[in-house]
């Protein structure tokens, strides 16, 4: 099997790579996992995600804010209504 990496990738920094933070959050018997990350031009990705055992996570929801205070405070919002209100 022949791997190509993608050329993107491939330029990332060691630093770029490490420049994320997460919050795993257990509920339930899942993890909700708050990720927090830098994209360019000055903006902050956030995502959420459930994770069941060892089966594949799914998104619950994402966004992007133009600070990484905002974007903190916008996964610690959402985690919080998963918690609190997973059906609404």
């Amino acid at each position: 099997m022949d791997i190509t990496p993608a050329p993107e990738a491939a330029t990332f920094a060691l630093p770029r790579w490490s420049a994320a933070e997460f919050l795993d959050v257990p509920v339930d018997g899942l993890i909700l996992r708050a990720l927090v990350c830098r994209l360019g031009g000055g903006r902050w990705q956030w995502s959420i995600t459930s994770i069941e055992g060892e089966a594949e996570g799914r998104l619950v929801s994402a966004g992007t804010e133009r600070s990484i205070a905002d974007a903190r405070q916008m996964a610690a919002c959402e985690l919080d209504k998963c918690i609190h209100e997973p059906f609404a």
